[in-house]
């Protein structure tokens, strides 16, 4: 086996819901609302694989690493690690699923070099077997060494390419010597072999133009090397220091996360003490008020108590020695009878003895329950003079937390932040002169090179036998033709009888690049030559119809036996991305994603769906 699988595709970042979408062996669908992220897939696969850059969508805000999830021909599994906007790729030899922290086994250009092997494409293209093959660039013999997105775009197919009018094996932006480089890694392709050498050298106009080239390249070069803080310290040992600091950031975090879930408890428990004072602070409160009420009653229980007294007192006094009216009745002197006086008095006493009785008695249960408020008022008093010490020593602890290892290692850590941001400069200044030189060794070996024969052009049994794999595919999905197809290798155009691809509609042009694309993979896995083992079609079937076909017999003929195929017959790995459902019956048997961009559907989008993305209610 020389064909590559994808496993998934991962999108991480620090305090992000990881996303990630699965890859199914055989079939792998992404459908759903527009919008929501499906092309974004597409794109991403793309910008792993060596794109030089990645438009990233509002979503993708805060997440710092990339991973796509490999497996090799050999059974081994790889993970390669891109941040957005680098262009170096780091290589982990296991299956990486989350936020990486450690160093990566090896670190690659994302950017194809001939002169190098530390570059993705070059170790992509060894891993299926076509490393060092060489492409023509031009009918007289001119060759370049071929890199894997000269394949890639053969199997990868974007939206805005599904239906363009340029033919499936050109790219939109190539010029002549870009045409024939593309229509030579389709002939390496089906052949599985490369263009020749023979002697032959630049003209003297070229060689003028090389060495223009090599001395802009050399200005280029020159500045930034001038940027370039540490002269000292090569690329490989930069790394080195990078790799030893990732490894100290790691154990700085460990001890940062720790410090900081300490400091957290420590304020957890401080709060959970101001709650515990501030409600013995109102109990207090609330005990002193009743205290002081009860004071108040109390003396007044007591003034009572004397004038009750005084009274009594008064009354005894006043009826002995006085006399005239009563002065306990108001009766005058000849009412009265014998021992008036006495009789009233006695009857004054009782009514005082009564009254003093009664106020003794609920100023008794008063002082009692003033002793009972003095006791609970010192137990809750004890008790918030504890949870006050308990409060100053968690005060205490969180100041010395703060002070002797939190702010201490946040200044650690931003240092090491500092001092990796500026190790990261100085690989990057170095990975770009590395390019830079990549090119001008190019240039310089162009120069010098042998230049190759020209192309042969594919032989035509092989070409007969693509035509008619491409006619299967179009049978199989029951796309309705009435005349052969046959691909032009000369001006590299797919034909339908005499009609072109590009003389048909967006709709029959999508369908006619999606099975090209599907039927060169299969083609060449079935002759076992070297491919790398999948395609990604993105909207090969949202503007198809058939002439006279209406919207409910589209859903049961075409896209259901285009999904069929592809995942019974197909012999790569497939990943489709539709706005439209795919069959019911297919729903179970391959990896299916659909998008909805609802909050409460199966799945928001590629992006977890987070306060910030929430749809408007």
């Amino acid at each position: 086996m020389t064909e590559l699988r994808l496993l998934h595709l991962t999108f991480a970042g620090m305090g992000r819901e990881t996303a990630r979408v699965i890859f199914d062996p055989r079939l792998t669908i992404v459908y759903g609302a527009s919008d929501t992220g499906k092309s974004f897939v597409t794109e991403s696969i793309d910008y792993m694989l060596g794109a030089r850059k990645l438009s990233l969508i509002p979503e993708a805000e805060g997440y710092s690493q990339i991973l796509l999830g490999i497996a090799l021909p050999d059974a081994s599994v790889i993970t390669l690690m891109r941040a957005p906007h680098s262009g170096r790729v780091s290589v982990f030899e296991d299956d990486v699923r989350d936020l990486v922290y450690r160093s990566p086994d090896l670190v690659l250009s994302a950017q194809h070099s001939p002169q190098t092997i530390k570059n993705l494409s070059r170790y992509l293209m060894e891993r299926i077997g076509l490393d060092g093959s060489l492409l023509a660039t031009n009918d007289s013999g001119g060759t370049k060494l071929a890199g894997f997105r000269d394949l890639l775009h053969l199997c990868l197919i974007s939206e805005t390419r599904m239906v363009s009018k340029v033919s499936p094996v050109l790219r939109t932006s190539s010029g002549t010597s870009g045409q024939t480089a593309h229509k030579s890694a389709l002939k390496l392709l089906l052949t599985g072999e490369g263009e020749q050498v023979s002697p032959s050298r630049l003209n003297q106009a070229q060689r003028r133009i090389h060495k223009g080239k090599i001395s802009l390249l050399d200005e280029l070069i020159l500045g930034l090397q001038r940027q370039l803080a540490s002269r000292e310290a090569n690329q490989s040992q930069l790394q080195q220091q990078l790799r030893r600091l990732l490894e100290y950031q790691d154990t700085r975090a460990e001890s940062l996360r720790d410090v900081t879930r300490r400091h957290a408890q420590a304020a957890s428990d401080r709060a959970t003490l101001s709650v515990a004072l501030a409600r013995y602070a109102q109990r207090l409160a609330e005990t002193d008020d009743l205290l002081g009420r009860f004071e108040l009653l109390r003396a007044q229980y007591e003034s009572d108590l004397a004038r009750l007294g005084m009274v009594s007192e008064a009354g005894s006094l006043l009826g002995y020695f006085r006399s005239g009216p009563c002065v306990f009745c108001g009766a005058e002197p000849h009412h009265q009878q014998s021992g008036h006086d006495a009789m009233e008095t006695t009857a004054l006493h009782q009514a005082v003895t009564a009254e003093s009785t009664k106020t003794r008695m609920l100023l008794a249960d008063l002082l009692v329950t003033i002793d009972d408020l003095r006791s609970q008022r010192e137990s809750v008093a004890e008790d918030q003079a504890v949870q006050a010490a308990l409060a100053e020593q968690a005060d205490a602890e969180i100041t010395r937390i703060e002070r002797e290892e939190l702010t201490p290692l946040q200044d650690e850590v931003a240092e090491v932040m500092a001092a990796r941001s500026r190790l990261e400069n100085e690989l990057g200044l170095h990975a770009r002169i590395e390019e830079l030189e990549d090119v001008r060794a190019q240039l310089v070996f162009e120069e010098a090179q042998p230049g190759g024969q020209p192309s042969r052009g594919i032989p035509p049994v092989m070409l007969t036998g693509f035509d008619r794999a491409i006619e299967r595919t179009l049978d199989a999905w029951r796309v309705r033709r009435e005349e052969e197809v046959a691909y032009d290798q000369y001006t590299a155009e797919l034909y339908v009888g005499e009609r072109s691809r590009s003389g048909h509609g967006k709709g029959m042009r999508a369908v006619l690049h999606a099975a090209f694309t599907t039927a060169l993979a299969d083609y060449c896995l079935q002759q076992r030559r070297s491919h790398p083992g999948f395609i990604v079609l993105d909207s090969p079937l949202v503007t198809f119809r058939e002439p006279g076909e209406h919207e409910a017999d589209l859903r049961q003929s075409v896209p259901q036996h285009f999904y069929r195929h592809l995942l019974n017959a197909f012999r790569g790995q497939a990943i489709v991305v539709e706005n439209t459902d795919p069959p019911s019956d297919i729903l179970d048997q391959a990896q299916v994603y659909m998008f909805s961009r609802e909050a409460h559907g199966q799945r928001f989008g590629f992006f977890p769906l987070t306060s910030s993305s929430s749809p408007a209610q």
